[in-house]
């Protein structure tokens, strides 16, 4: 299992190859990586199931960015990366505090994403975007469903799936990097703005980055929020017919995903059925979420 007892011995491994204390580690989270802060680094261990080459990707990505002038987190460049350490992919990145007394906007989040969305294609191996496997997937993975709760989401997708093939938005195919939040974003201490959390990066149709905002506005309680990204991002998707819908999938997957990584009996686990029943509201039910 992908549990702290397993990372903390990699974490003293990567601590000594940097030259620092693993006693100074802070967790942040550990959930789908586990992220320890380190004095001034951030220290991000993958879970098994994510490639080495797939970490090659994100980190040339990630140089590939920086070079362009986009503001980015940055690769610690003491190690070469990313590191192996105990059989687990680890990147080691720049430490960045700025957004804890000054938390990155929606409109900030806006103004990256526009930015972002008019780079050329990078000249890397990046994946295509098609959420649908992945989301039958956690569907089929996950321990926490009832066969009433894994019916209902699969016919949901299946309903979601064909339209989504032959999806077309008015903003077109490019980079991607597929889970823009304000909490992907972070504050450089010269008060700069800068994207993080590059490892979903995908070539695909930009308005899943402008659905995923949505959703996070919408479901996190942050209706205005959304208002504030649109006129820094400089279109707005309710001119767009299949929004809503490219939204309802986005939200099908974030409930699938959790699904699959939450385990029985916990508060995430409670989290997920909460939203599950919140589906059977109706399509266009929108009851709010607790952060996970």
């Amino acid at each position: 299992m992908f549990v702290e007892q397993r990372t903390r011995p990699v974490l003293r491994e990567v601590c000594r190859l940097l030259d620092r204390s693993a006693a100074n580690a802070i967790l942040l989270r550990h959930h789908t990586n586990a992220v320890y802060a380190v004095d001034d680094v951030v220290v991000k261990i993958a879970r098994p199931d994510l490639t080495i080459d797939s970490l090659r990707t994100v980190a040339g990505l990630v140089r590939w960015l920086d070079d362009a002038g986009f503001p980015t987190v940055r690769l610690v460049s003491a190690v070469e990366q990313p590191l192996i350490v105990d059989g687990f992919g680890v990147t080691v990145w720049e430490r960045l505090d700025g957004a804890i007394a000054r938390p990155v906007s929606t409109g900030e989040l806006g103004g990256l994403l526009h930015t972002l969305h008019h780079l050329n294609i990078p000249p890397l191996p990046l994946p295509q975007l098609d959420p649908i496997p992945g989301i039958r997937h956690s569907i089929g993975m996950s321990a926490i469903l009832t066969d009433d709760e894994r019916r209902l989401l699969t016919d949901r997708l299946e309903g979601f799936a064909d339209e989504f093939r032959t999806l077309s938005s008015p903003l077109g195919w490019g980079l991607i990097q597929s889970d823009p939040q304000v909490g992907n974003a972070l504050r450089r201490d010269d008060g700069i703005a800068v994207l993080a959390d590059w490892d979903g990066s995908r070539i695909g149709d930009r308005s899943w980055d402008v659905a995923t905002v949505a959703v996070h506005c919408r479901r996190f309680a942050n209706d205005a929020g959304f208002s504030a990204f649109a006129d820094a991002y400089g279109w707005d998707p309710q001119t767009w017919d299949e929004f809503e819908d490219l939204c309802r999938l986005r939200e099908l997957q974030m409930i699938a995903t959790n699904a699959r990584k939450s385990l029985p009996g916990t508060p995430a686990a409670e989290e997920v059925h909460r939203r599950i029943a919140g589906l059977r509201q109706g399509r266009y039910e929108l009851t709010g979420w607790r952060i996970l």
